[in-house]
């Protein structure tokens, strides 16, 4: 960022458009301070950046009005700014930055947070749909925990079952081998008896 305000100092510098560092006021002219360039250019950084007074009032979707409330100016001063091609003061460019930054890091900070006649009522509100969101997905997880508790006694009745149908299928298998077993003994003797 230091570059790009040293870039900008340099280029309006070679330019001219620092108007030889003097400024007109009712006065007459007065030098400009290098604090007062530097923070001229900062301007232009975030100008570049987040664009103009009238783009980032629509970005946000705000009335003229709604803006100077957002920024605690007067709604002229805001006209004044935009018909004068951006001329806000660098605090105000400052405030603009940050609040598109915080909003940026922040999805739910919307303009009515700051604007609303208690900023503590909305976040108060705010908890207390976070703690419904909670409450309610927390009676889901119990739901759903009981439904997997069914679901484990149902699997172990059935893993129970499926024994106990090893173990009939093993005494039918081992009755059947026995029965086989006397049959072909029977057949034996039968045929041993009419063979004499």
């Amino acid at each position: 960022m230091e570059k790009d305000l040293q870039g900008l100092v340099e280029d309006s510098l070679q330019k001219g458009t620092l108007n030889e560092s003097f400024i007109e006021d009712e006065i007459g002219p007065r030098s400009k301070t290098s604090l007062r360039m530097h923070y001229e250019a900062q301007v232009q950084v975030i100008q570049n950046q987040i664009g103009d007074l009238e783009k980032i009032r629509a970005d946000l979707g705000l009335s003229q009005r709604k803006m100077a409330q957002l920024l605690l100016v007067d709604p002229s001063s805001w006209t004044r700014w935009v018909k004068q091609g951006d001329e806000a003061p660098p605090h105000i460019w400052r405030a603009l930055q940050w609040y598109l930054t915080l909003r940026e890091k922040i999805p739910g900070l919307t303009p009515n947070y700051f604007l609303g006649s208690s900023p503590q009522v909305l976040h108060q509100q705010a908890l207390q749909e976070l703690n419904l969101e909670r409450q309610t997905r927390k009676e889901e997880i119990e739901k759903l925990s009981l439904d997997l508790q069914g679901v484990f006694l149902e699997r172990d009745r059935l893993q129970t079952e499926l024994q106990v149908l090893k173990k009939d299928l093993k005494f039918h298998r081992n009755t059947s081998i026995v029965v086989l077993l006397v049959s072909l003994a029977w057949a034996g003797v039968f045929f041993f008896w009419k063979g004499l």
